[in-house]
This record gives C-alpha cells, structure tokens and sequence, in this order.
C-alpha cells in the first residue's frame, strides 16, 4: 500500500511539472508567433482578438479559470485599480491575463503544499506533524507570492528597457519638433521609426498617440504615458510640455534641454554601477577565492611541516 502511494505522488507530481511546462511552451510558441507575424504583417498586431493569434478556452476551461480565479481575484472594481495597472506596466494587455494570472496563484497555493502534505504523510510519517504544518505554509506561501515575484521581475526588466532607449526617442522627437512636426505627430512618428528596435517604448508612444486621436488631450496621453512606463523621466517629459505650453517658451529648446538631462543621467547611472561593483565582488572573494588561493598556496607547506613534525 505504500509503494502504490509513492508511486501515485510520483505520478501527480510528475504530471503537474509537465502541464506547467506544457503551458509555458505553448504561451512562449505563441508569443513568438505573433512576434514573427508583427514582423511580417504591420498591422497584425492589432487584430488581438483574431483567431490566428489566440484561441478560445474550452468552456469547461473557463469555468474552472474563473472558479479558481475568484478565489484570489480582489473586489469588484479590480480592473480600474493597481491590480490592472501592474499587468500594464508589465506590458501584458491582454483581458484574461489577471484572471488567469490569479488561476495560477490560487492553483499554486493549493496543489503545492497538498502534494507535499500527501508526499510527506506517505513517505516520511516519521516527521513531526509541527514540522510538516510548517513546511507546508511555507510552500502555500511560495506558491501564492511566487507569481507576485515573477510579475515584479517582468516589470522591472521592462523598464530599464525602456528607461535605456528613452534618451534616444527623445533625441528623436527634438529632431521632428526642430523639423516643424508637432508633438503629436512627433510622437506618431517615433512609434513607427522605433518600433523594432525599441519595442516596448514605441508601442507606449503608439498607445498615446491612439488616445489623443481618440479625443484625450496631449497632457492627459502623456500622463498615462508616464503612469504606464513608471519613469521619473516621463513624468518630468510631461512637465517639460506643461511649462512650454503654459508659459510659451521654445518647445524644441526645452526639449533639447531634457534630452540633455536624460543622458547625463544614464551616465550617472552607468557610473554608479561600475562604482558598485568592487563591492559586490568582495563577498564572493572572500568566501570563495581567497580560501582557494590559501589552499593552494600555503596547502603544501602545511603538509610538509606536519610531516617534519611527525617525524
């Protein structure tokens, strides 16, 4: 009876890992998928909804993503809260992304520390049960902030992305303000030229230049732009568009002088990191490189004088 119990741990485990990592090749094929077809086809991108690009889950599937979801999803109101803004500053736009973003939380939290409560109750009864109550809260826990972690990480790699390329999108738009292009279309244009090198940028000035087509003022657009992208350079971009249009000094000057500002502070930033890494390198030398050198050096020269003194 134990061996058939270990055996079917064994089994759910192993067919757990494989439908996670089955899930998270079909979502990467996808993504490279639409990347690839962005590329081929320009306005691709926007027929989100196509049945080219996604497919539809079973109803079945559904309900037991909505079921799992609820128990993680926030109150209702959820969409216009930070619980949506944190999927749009990670560049995830998709509608379904929260719920099944919470699925996966709550499947985590409670497939997790079930399995190895089952693991620990058929292979190890020996273990306290104090023991294993602690072990399995701390998985409940891992499995509930994993994806909270996972998301944090997303985000913070996106903008530095885009904190790197926002110096020359500026330089960009001076060039198109000093050529006789308005913002706007500055922005529109930039959104194109960049969009292959800079995508994550590009596809946020893309975003805005739809909402001020859409009615939304340039201030407006640009303030979602900055909420979206969480760049203090953004927000003092906006301010820069206030202060020119509020007090009519040269619009292409003040952005030139921002763009300035921009650089210099990647520079101070690229500075700070060198200066940073003759600290970071210390814990690893100490623990790990001077022990070996130590060994090898002065190792002979121990044994040789406990052999002396042996003798």
């Amino acid at each position: 009876m134990l061996t058939i119990l270990q055996i079917l741990t064994i089994i759910l485990s192993g067919a757990a890992v494989a439908t996670i990592v089955f899930a998270l090749y079909n979502w990467g094929i996808n993504s490279a998928f639409k990347k690839r077809l962005i590329q081929i086809v320009p306005k691709a991108g926007s027929a989100a909804d196509s049945p080219l690009s996604r497919k539809a889950p079973t109803p079945k599937v559904a309900t037991i993503i909505n079921i799992l979801s609820r128990l993680s999803l926030p109150e209702e109101g959820w969409q216009s809260s930070n619980v949506q803004l944190k999927f749009l500053q990670a560049g995830i736009r998709n509608k379904k992304a929260p719920v099944y973003y919470f699925a996966v939380k709550t499947l985590l939290t409670l497939i997790l520390p079930g399995l190895l409560a089952l693991f620990l109750f058929v292979a190890r009864p020996d273990i306290s049960f104090s023991f294993a109550m602690v072990m399995v809260l701390a998985t409940a826990a891992a499995g509930y902030y994993l994806p909270e972690m996972l998301l944090y990480l997303i985000t913070q790699k996106r903008i530095e992305r885009m904190r790197d390329s926002l110096s020359d999108m500026m330089d960009l738009i001076v060039v198109c303000t000093e050529a006789g292009m308005s913002v706007d279309a500055a922005i529109t244009r930039i959104s194109r030229e960049m969009a292959r090198t800079d995508p994550d940028l590009a596809q946020e000035f893309y975003l805005s230049s739809l909402e001020m087509r859409a009615g939304a003022t340039r201030i407006d657009a640009l303030r979602n732009l900055a909420l979206r992208t969480r760049l203090d350079e953004m927000n003092d971009f906006v301010s820069v568009l206030i202060q020119a249009d509020k007090f009519g000094s040269s619009l292409a000057e003040s952005l030139r002088v921002h763009s300035d500002m921009i650089r210099s502070r990647r520079s101070q930033r690229a500075e700070e990191l060198a200066a940073k890494i003759p600290v970071k390198v210390t814990l690893p030398l100490v623990l790990f490189i001077f022990p070996t050198l130590f060994i090898v050096i002065l190792g002979p020269a121990i044994v040789q004088t406990l052999q002396a003194f042996n003798k």
